[in-house]
């Protein structure tokens, strides 16, 4: 795929090429000026990688063929104070001869070879473009270390847990949290969470994992203890974000690999039915549920 984007590239430059040669009247003196310099011939050469004035400073200067700098910066419309140090970027590049004569006068390299060492270092680029990507695909094709990812033995999955079950459910989640909770429930479920969870979610935070909690909290009521503890802390990986309205689902995700969703926000947290899945698409809705109402 990429060596086909490769020579594709390389057709492309070489036919275009061919025109700016091939243009009629395009070069009138000894082979190296250029009598209009068109938009279309600057394309051609900011294709190969000049930029815009580089483009105008050399066709203009294989117009004139031998030009001082002012003459040069009028008929490539390029500011005066700008010129030198553009004529010098295409001496580098070897486009551009400073002649040795007082006052200095600068002479362009003829149009075929100067096009020559353009498409060279143009091919070159690309070629290492090419081999990049193609570590790159090889490097991301062979990746197996997200720490979020579901393991392979693990097949997706998706069903309710019986009431009996849930508090064991949401613990054992809890206390399996590496990395992040994600949250958006009830006044209600949070006071219920933070209560009855709280030695599972306060070692969830002192093992490194970071807790966001939106809900809508009710007027007048404090927040729990351990939570206004725990928020004057600094750094706190603990944060809580206030909603204008009510919550339409009540979700909780684990890792990026785990969710618990309900339906109605208002359901106490002890009772059905909770939806629990590790299903990556199901996840995946869960997260921009959540990151849309956090954001």
């Amino acid at each position: 795929m990429f060596k086909h984007c490769y020579l594709t590239k390389r057709v492309q430059m070489q036919s275009k090429l061919v025109r700016l040669l091939g243009s009629s009247g395009a070069f009138g003196h000894c082979g190296s000026g250029v009598s209009a310099g068109g938009l279309e011939d600057v394309e051609v050469l900011v294709g190969l990688g000049l930029t815009g004035r580089q483009a105008r400073v050399y066709l203009a200067l294989l117009r004139t063929g031998v030009a001082k700098a002012k003459a040069i910066a009028a008929l490539s419309l390029v500011n005066r104070q700008e010129i030198y140090r553009i004529i010098d970027s295409l001496q580098k590049i070897g486009l551009v001869q400073r002649n040795v004569t007082a006052p200095t006068t600068f002479t362009a390299t003829p149009i075929a070879e100067g096009t020559k060492l353009l498409l060279a270092q143009k091919t070159s680029e690309l070629s290492i473009m090419c081999q990049k990507a193609t570590q790159l695909t090889k490097k991301l094709s062979q990746a197996t270390c997200n720490p979020y990812s579901v393991a392979s033995d693990q097949k997706p999955c998706l069903g309710t847990v019986s009431e009996g079950d849930r508090g064991k459910k949401y613990r054992q989640a809890i206390e399996n949290t590496k990395h992040t909770l994600e949250a958006v429930t009830s006044w209600k479920r949070f006071k219920q969470t933070t209560t009855l969870f709280e030695t599972q979610l306060q070692n969830a935070l002192q093992n490194g994992a970071t807790i966001h909690i939106a809900t809508q909290k009710t007027p007048n009521q404090p927040l729990p203890k351990w939570i206004t503890q725990t928020q004057n802390k600094k750094p706190t990986r603990l944060q809580l974000k206030t909603l204008p309205n009510p919550a339409t689902a009540a979700i909780t995700i684990f890792d990026h690999t785990h969710a618990a969703i309900t339906f109605n926000p208002d359901t106490p947290l002890t009772k059905g039915p909770d939806l629990w899945t590790n299903n990556p698409t199901l996840i995946a809705l869960s997260r921009a549920y959540f990151t849309n109402i956090w954001t």
